[in-house]
């Protein structure tokens, strides 16, 4: 039998769930957006960000909120079929936070 998946919650106490609104951060939002687009134009196909997901260490998973999990299983992705490069994402990330950051509500 396969070992149980990090996304296989069925039947386990979670506690309440919260009711509180959420205002999402500009760069969830921006990256929602992103994701439908990826999946429009077919760049990205819903059983393989499962199964990106579902591959990630458990320790992250829950760790990492919902958008920084999706976050990462779109870079995966991006990085796995070759459209992004991994040396590159790092390159740029660096340039932009020793440029400074700036948060976005």
């Amino acid at each position: 039998m396969a070992d149980k998946l990090i996304t296989d919650i069925g039947g386990e106490a979670a506690g309440d769930v919260p009711r509180d609104d959420y205002n999402m951060l500009f760069w969830e939002k921006q990256m929602i957006a992103t994701f439908n687009m990826l999946q429009t134009k077919q760049l990205v196909v819903t059983d393989e960000y499962r199964r990106i997901v579902e591959e990630m260490p458990a320790d992250y998973y829950k760790n990492s909120t919902f958008y920084g999990r999706r976050l990462e299983g779109i870079v995966a992705l991006l990085i796995e079929k070759g459209i992004i490069d991994r040396e590159a994402l790092a390159e740029r990330t660096k340039a932009i936070l020793d440029a400074g950051t700036r948060d976005h509500v």
